[in-house]
């Protein structure tokens, strides 16, 4: 029995499929940056075309002042999102879950069950 010609080919395939899986973060990655700008794009955007429609409805007082202040939200949002990459945000929400492990269960749990719920409402 060649055990010698097993073990090189046992060791050829495992390296191929770690240069695989190397090629798969690549694109992934990319993927996901692509997307984190568009979405950076689209949340100035959004806080652009609110202002615009409140001052376009002439909108005034507390009205005016809180569609500013979403707008405001929308821009932080994507100046944070611009300000980092996937990995700098994956690795944030990592400590965020280690300093806070049961609030992180609660909000996931949260979301869940409002995603959830959106669904099913969805299906009627």
């Amino acid at each position: 029995m060649d055990t010698n010609g097993t073990t090189d080919k046992a060791q050829d395939a495992a390296q191929e499929i770690a240069r695989d899986l190397r090629e798969l973060q690549r694109e992934l990655r990319s993927r996901a940056n692509d997307m984190r700008k568009e979405v950076v794009k689209q949340l100035y955007a959004g806080a652009e075309t609110l202002r615009r429609e409140a001052t376009e409805a002439k909108v005034s007082g507390e009205a005016k002042h809180s569609a500013d202040e979403l707008a405001r939200g929308l821009e932080k949002a994507a100046a944070y999102l611009n300000s980092r990459s996937v990995e700098d945000m994956g690795e944030e929400a990592v400590r965020v879950v280690r300093k806070n492990p049961m609030r992180a269960v609660i909000v996931a749990f949260v979301v869940g069950l409002l995603m959830g719920m959106m669904m099913r409402s969805g299906d009627k």
